[in-house]
Formats: C-alpha cells, sequence, structure tokens
C-alpha cells in the first residue's frame, strides 16, 4: 500500500460515524498541496465504488475569511458525486455526520468542455455555462480537531465536503443578476445568516475560472455536464437535529433541507 493509499484508507473509514481522526500519522501528513491532492485523488476513486461516479466539484475556502480560519493562500477543490447530489427538499441524519456545516452556495453546470492549458478569466467561463442552480453544500471534516489540523489535511479529506443539495435552476438569467445575488439562511424560520455572491472572490464566474485554471495544473479540465459549486455566500453555519433550513435567494430561488 502506498503513502497516499494508506492517507486515503484512513480518511475513508473515518467517514463512520464516532470514528473522526484527531490526526493523520506523522508520516502520512501531506507536507504540500501536490500530496494532498494526491491522497485526495485516490480517496475520490474508493469514494466513487460507494457514492458513485464523480460529477462535479466543490470549490472551498474562496474568501479570505475562510482562508484566514485555515492559514490557506488561495482556494482548494473537492469532487461531488452522483449519489451525494440531492434535490431539494432533502433530508439528512446528523448521526451520520461528524458535523452539519451548512454553506448556501451558487452551483453552474458546465454546458461543453474546457479546452486545456487556457488562461481563463470570469468573462470568457460565461458561454460555458447552461445552468444556475441555487445549493446548499453540507461540509464535514473528518477530524475532531477541524480545523486546527491544517488546510492540506482539509484537502486531502476532499475538500470537506459530503453532500450538494440542489434547488430548481434559475430560468433567464444574467451574469449581473448572479454576481449580485443574495441571500438569507434560515434555521426554523429564524434568520441565521445572510450574504451576498461578491462574498465570493471574483464572483461565481471568477470561482470557475480559477477551478479551470487549477485543474490545468492537475493535468485535467473541466467537462460538459460537471455541476460545480462555487463557494459560500454567507458564514458557515452549524446547523444541529431538529431544524429545518431553507436558503432564500432574490434571484428568486430556494433549498430546504431537514436536519434530524
Amino acid at each position: 500500500m502506498t503513502r497516499s493509499q494508506h492517507a486515503a484508507r484512513l480518511l475513508l473509514d473515518a467517514r463512520r460515524p464516532g470514528t473522526a481522526l484527531d490526526a493523520l500519522p506523522d508520516e502520512l501528513i501531506p507536507t504540500n498541496k501536490h500530496e494532498a491532492y494526491s491522497i485526495q485523488a485516490t480517496l475520490v476513486d474508493m469514494l466513487s465504488l460507494q457514492s458513485g461516479r464523480p460529477v462535479g466539484y466543490k470549490v472551498g475556502c474562496t474568501n479570505a475569511t475562510a482562508r484566514q480560519m485555515l492559514a490557506l493562500d488561495s482556494p482548494f477543490s473537492g469532487r461531488c458525486f452522483e449519489n451525494e447530489i440531492t434535490q431539494s427538499p432533502d433530508t439528512i441524519d446528523a448521526s451520520d455526520l461528524h458535523m452539519v456545516g451548512i454553506e448556501p452556495e451558487i452551483a453552474l453546470r458546465i454546458s461543453k468542455d474546457f479546452e486545456p492549458f487556457q488562461d481563463w478569466r470570469a468573462e470568457n467561463v460565461i458561454p460555458y455555462i447552461d445552468a444556475v442552480i441555487p445549493a446548499i453544500e453540507v461540509v464535514e471534516s473528518r477530524f475532531s480537531t477541524w480545523p486546527l489540523m491544517g488546510f492540506l489535511s482539509a484537502i486531502a479529506d476532499n475538500g470537506v465536503h459530503r453532500r450538494l443539495v440542489l434547488g430548481d435552476p434559475i430560468t433567464h438569467w444574467t451574469p449581473e443578476q448572479i454576481e449580485g445575488a443574495h441571500v438569507i439562511l434560515k434555521a426554523n424560520d429564524l434568520v441565521v445568516r445572510q450574504g451576498y455572491a461578491d462574498n465570493v472572490d471574483g464572483g461565481p464566474f471568477g470561482v470557475i475560472a480559477w477551478l479551470a485554471n487549477h485543474l490545468n495544473d492537475l493535468g485535467t479540465t473541466l467537462n460538459a455536464g460537471d455541476i460545480v459549486s462555487t463557494g459560500v455566500m454567507t458564514d458557515i453555519y452549524d446547523s444541529a437535529p431538529g431544524e429545518t433550513l431553507v436558503a432564500e435567494y432574490d434571484l428568486p430561488a430556494h433549498v430546504h433541507l431537514n436536519i434530524t
């Protein structure tokens, strides 16, 4: 078993309730982003056997506050799986997770394959988007020491992604409308978070450009049909059993998630 395989196996096993890691063993902790993404890629292969094929990406730490929490200098990516992308309204059992982090986001669906090795910018990714979808990303660290275990372990842990809950796609959108979008997150009818799409550095389309350039560095590209969750529009909200969550967007759109 290689070092990456050993680390990925520990992260996979730590997804079971009650099995969170304090840290990876010293000899398995990634020492740079290349090693962290190598572990993540191995973990993704393992997860695909139980969670379905990878069908998209999450992008995390897309604003300065989130990056400061993990002492990180750039966003990071993880993979989303077909069996863990669900439709609103959805219900999750909190006892199945180590934590229930709630992130209202805007997801974008890719319409055609990206050409490799281009210098992507926000304005030239827009023709590659065929759907704008309101979303809640459920984030979960497999480390009991979150976020103290550090950003390299977070990257290895598939970017702390767990589930993506989608609302109905927005119809008749414009880039300006999406970049100025506002969201209110309610828990049991009480407003607990609110924010704007520009909480995400460069806006949602700028995140797609960052991801396309990042994937170039990893030797791959975005493909038609990929769904990309572009980063939290608010501060993360730590949910608890018994809460009914509603993310209300002024697009207009909404996403419902029940925590049992």
